[in-house]
């Protein structure tokens, strides 16, 4: 009897150890890479602010945060809209956010930056720039630079909080020059004669005077006639956020001969309609003189039917993975203690780069569906930053933790993506 109660001792002993074991393993923490999880890691909420959640760039960012991110770290993520330039709803969205127990927020506007970081930096709320760059104001003269950005220069010292991570370049460091090229280049193979473009006001979208110019002096390299705003005497005409389509129209009617043109205002989605209601787009049964063919920045569901019929000669859209990816990171690190701003040896720059993938053919469309665009593909393990390629990277799952790796794998091609997946 003694004997089998030391048995029955020695059993509940090891059944004891054996639990131990496994309440050491366990936690409340993400999976990691292999299938465990870290009890280290905290719960992160992250506020986001866009204008929309229903074109393709509002879509992949809400697919990718919900339905993979937070599948895979321990964070939520809560969602604000606000206009294109109105300014007191994005600041009223900041407040929301902050109120409702954000630790972060990453925002899809760079405009009142200096009003949404007195807010942040006062809360302890980590802010970064999702589509923009983050420029240092501190030295102008108080006032609100040209693009509208930081406002007062004790707004812009805020450039330096610890909870002020930043933004992007979201058409290369530099600032879409050779995107724009390309772009051209595209339009003169074409055979296009005489080429537009229109864009969103130079403060909004200061990059796309850059792109402009790549694009313009590709036109004239090959011969092709440009059509100049008629007020700047230059490539991109502007248009209003809310006026692009009716702009559209009167730039083109200024231009009877116009056969090409560069819809940079959110191409497919705002400049494709209003030609097309001109009776000008281009296609296989209206196509005499006058009719103009697109090259867009921007994507939608109607790209490859456009492509394959030859309306579309080029096309393209961020790498939104890539962007929410690189953001999520800066803030889910700093958030666990690791921020990667003010850790030693990171090598953080204010901007990270994204890629900005290009489509001219329907190859390069079904690379650039598969590995980049997690709505249509329906597989994020082929998708441009995975989770355990995020985790590699955190220092809150063993990584380095440093920006110098983050900003590497953020910025790779759709080739190079392709390669590796």
């Amino acid at each position: 009897m003694k004997k089998m109660k030391r048995t029955i001792a020695a059993l509940l002993a090891c059944v004891m150890l054996v639990m131990t074991a496994l309440a050491g393993c366990s936690g409340t923490g993400a999976e990691d890479g292999n299938g465990g999880s870290d009890g280290n890691v905290k719960e992160v909420k992250i506020g986001v602010i866009l204008y929309n959640y229903t074109d393709i760039q509002g879509k992949e960012i809400k697919n990718y945060c919900d339905n993979y991110l937070a599948k895979n770290f321990p964070v939520t993520f809560e969602y604000q809209t606000a206009s294109s330039g109105d300014n007191e709803a994005h600041l009223a969205a900041v407040d929301s956010l902050i109120s409702t127990g954000c630790d972060a927020i990453m925002s899809g506007y760079d405009t009142v930056i200096g009003e949404a970081m007195e807010k942040c930096d006062a809360a302890g709320v980590y802010y970064g720039l999702l589509f923009g760059e983050a420029k240092n104001e501190s030295d102008r003269d108080g006032n609100y630079n040209e693009y509208g950005n930081w406002g007062t220069r004790e707004q812009s010292d805020l450039y330096y909080s610890d909870y002020f991570m930043g933004g992007l370049y979201q058409f290369g460091a530099n600032h879409g020059y050779e995107l724009g090229k390309r772009y051209g280049k595209a339009v003169a193979e074409a055979g296009v004669k005489k080429a537009g473009a229109i864009s969103f006001p130079v403060y909004a979208f200061a990059d796309g005077v850059v792109i402009a110019q790549g694009f313009s002096e590709e036109l004239e390299a090959a011969g092709v006639e440009s059509c100049p705003d008629t007020k700047s005497g230059s490539l991109p005409a502007e248009a209003g956020f809310a006026t692009v389509g009716d702009d559209t129209k009167a730039y083109i009617a200024n231009y009877p001969d116009m056969d090409g043109i560069f819809g940079m205002s959110s191409g497919m989605d705002m400049v494709l309609p209003a030609v097309n209601e001109t009776g000008r787009l281009w296609s296989q049964t209206n196509s005499g003189a006058g009719n103009i063919k697109m090259a867009t920045l921007g994507y939608n569901d109607s790209s490859r039917k456009y492509l394959e019929d030859g309306t579309l000669i080029i096309g393209g859209t961020n790498n939104y993975v890539q962007s929410v990816a690189y953001m999520f990171t800066l803030l889910f690190e700093a958030a666990n203690g690791n921020n990667m701003k003010t850790a030693e040896g990171s090598g953080f720059e204010y901007n990270g780069t994204i890629d900005y993938p290009t489509f001219s053919n329907t190859e390069e469309l079904d690379d650039m569906e598969t590995y980049m665009l997690t709505t249509v593909n329906n597989d994020f393990e082929k998708c441009s930053v995975t989770a355990d390629e995020l985790k590699s990277v955190m220092k809150c799952y063993g990584g380095s933790g440093t920006w110098k790796e983050l900003s590497d794998l953020v910025s790779r091609s759709i080739a190079e993506i392709k390669e590796i997946r």
